[in-house]
């Protein structure tokens, strides 16, 4: 190996400490937020319409932040990103009011958007063909792992005051910011070059929606239907689980954060061994379905404990452990799809199709919560059942199509 690939391994290297770093700060706010909403004395349903807000955001961006993946440097993307995401948490973590609390989390998604989007498609253009599919599950596996890590601090640091999780938080993000611009190196020479300069119809958001056209095909559209449909059941299941164990179980936020850690060392563990092997060994385009499957099942036991808070727990930390394999192995499918021209945007939409299921999975459970608090976990269930159901037709259609080649 030369100079030059040990120093694109070391930058890499470099890219996914970051990574981690910002991943975690990231969550420090996630676990203090229902004690804001109760401190505040906010409405309940804050805690899931204020994350449907940021994910609207974030799916109306995510298309427009892959288009300017093509013409811009994905460092720079990423530094923009944590500065803007840094405002809107100052406003959210400022809120007296419920429109504030929603402001804060809308100005927020237009950035984190940037962020995800940019860092995926820095992986794409500056991996070498044979390694997109294993950085790809690094890069989600230490995503995964820093979240939950991330629970975990904000947990410990929400012991002390919302307002110094927050600040601490504030803080990092920032600096998060300028360690991706110094880690990363200029990809431009790596991807795509746009064969006209950036217009103004182009640069607007809504408009990037239509570069769908361009690498639209049945099988893509149903994976983006799973990773939406999936992304629902996540987000109502997780929204709603924070806040139940608060109100319901009267645990403060240091458990919620050790049940994230729990959930980084299974999500570790299974992402380097499980998902390294079906990406290496088996053709993921078949073999992904029984992740779908496995997930549902945590979530069928836990239907039988809402009462029981240790019972639910290890199903909530088991459905996490195994949804830490699932996201990878839905972004590799993308990946393996796009080509050259569209990864790009391929990967600005995976982005948008996650965040389009956090809006309803999100609000749904926020809104639902006082009319009966069990109903989002039913949610989430029959969305992955759903999704499975769909992941088995997408193997159908995979294997007649791979016939007909």
């Amino acid at each position: 190996m030369g100079d030059t690939e040990q120093t694109k391994d070391k930058r890499m290297l470099a890219f996914y400490a970051s990574v981690a770093f910002f991943c975690a700060a990231s969550c420090f706010a996630h676990p203090v937020t229902p004690t804001l909403i109760v401190e505040r004395h906010l409405d309940s349903s804050m805690f899931g319409v204020a994350l449907a807000a940021m994910m609207t955001v974030n799916f109306l961006f995510a298309p427009f932040w892959g288009r300017m993946c093509s013409y811009v440097p994905t460092r720079l993307l990423m530094l923009i990103g944590c500065l803007g995401y840094s405002v809107g948490q100052t406003i959210f973590g400022a809120a007296t009011s419920e429109a504030m609390v929603v402001g804060g989390r809308a100005f927020a998604g237009m950035f984190t958007s940037a962020i995800f989007t940019s860092c995926s498609n820095y992986i794409i253009n500056t991996s070498r063909p044979q390694e997109k599919g294993s950085n790809l599950t690094v890069f989600a596996t230490v995503q995964n792992v820093s979240f939950a890590v991330g629970y975990f601090i904000g947990g410990l640091l929400g012991l002390i005051s919302v307002g110094v999780t927050f600040a601490i938080q504030i803080a990092l993000i920032v600096v998060s910011g300028v360690c991706f611009y110094r880690a990363c190196i200029d990809d431009t020479p790596f991807k795509h070059k746009p064969d006209h300069p950036l217009s103004f119809k182009e640069a607007n958001p809504f408009a990037a929606f239509l570069d769908i056209r361009k690498f639209i095909t049945p099988g893509f559209a149903m994976i983006f239907a799973i990773i939406a449909i999936c992304a629902i059941g996540q987000n109502s299941y997780e929204q709603v689980f924070n806040y139940y164990i608060k109100d319901f179980f009267g645990m403060s936020s240091a458990y919620n954060g050790i049940f994230k850690a729990a959930i980084a060392v299974g999500g570790m563990a299974i992402n380097s061994t499980l998902c390294m092997y079906l990406m290496k060994k088996t053709d993921t385009n078949r073999s992904f379905v029984w992740i779908v499957l496995l997930n549902t099942v945590p979530i069928a036991v836990a239907l039988l404990f809402f009462n029981s808070l240790w019972p639910f727990a290890v199903c909530d930390i088991a459905f996490f452990i195994i949804n830490t394999a699932r996201i990878p192995l839905m972004q590799n499918l993308c990946a393996q799809r796009a080509t050259p021209q569209t990864s790009n945007s391929v990967m600005g939409f995976y982005q948008a199709m996650n965040s389009l299921g956090g809006i309803f999975g999100a609000a749904f459970a926020g809104l639902i919560y006082d009319t009966d608090p069990h109903i989002p976990f039913f949610v989430c269930f029959g969305a992955f059942v759903a999704g499975s159901l769909l992941s088995l037709r997408y193997v159908s259609y995979y294997k007649k199509s791979r016939e007909r080649e």
